[in-house]
């Protein structure tokens, strides 16, 4: 356990130190207004308006109160026409995850799902289908 907090707290030290010359090279921010809560990276955060910042694969969720790093594994580019930048979530129950976060001009990233979220899926039944809810930026 020690050692497991050990390595966050390093982690988190060298994303601080380094993210200033990752943010000038290839920082894209959008917003948009989420209309529940939902879960990143284990945090749950409030409905909200939120500022969304892919730099070089970390994803960086903020709000008005609180926000969230998650780092983002790339997803097929959209060869189709690109309907503008979104959020998806994955909903379980009455529970929602940050599942992607796609820019406008096609390029995603895929939030990896935590262990609690993947037993949740897995335990969805008929009754409580997992459902994609998305949330155009403006």
């Amino acid at each position: 356990m020690a050692q497991r907090m050990f390595a966050l707290i390093v982690g988190a030290v060298a994303l601080v130190a380094l993210a200033p010359f990752s943010v000038t090279t290839s920082a894209q921010e959008t917003t948009c207004r989420v209309p529940f809560g939902f879960n990143v990276n284990g945090k749950t955060l409030p409905a909200g308006r939120y500022h969304v910042t892919n730099t070089s694969g970390m994803l960086m969720v903020r709000g008005e109160r609180d926000g969230a790093f998650v780092l983002g594994i790339p997803a097929a580019r959209r060869t189709d026409k690109p309907s503008g930048g979104r959020l998806v979530f994955l909903k379980t129950g009455s529970r929602y995850d940050l599942s992607e976060v796609w820019s406008s001009g096609g390029d995603g990233r895929i939030v990896r799902a935590s262990h609690r979220q993947m037993e949740e899926r897995a335990r969805a039944t008929d009754d409580t289908p997992v459902e994609r809810i998305v949330i155009p930026f403006k």
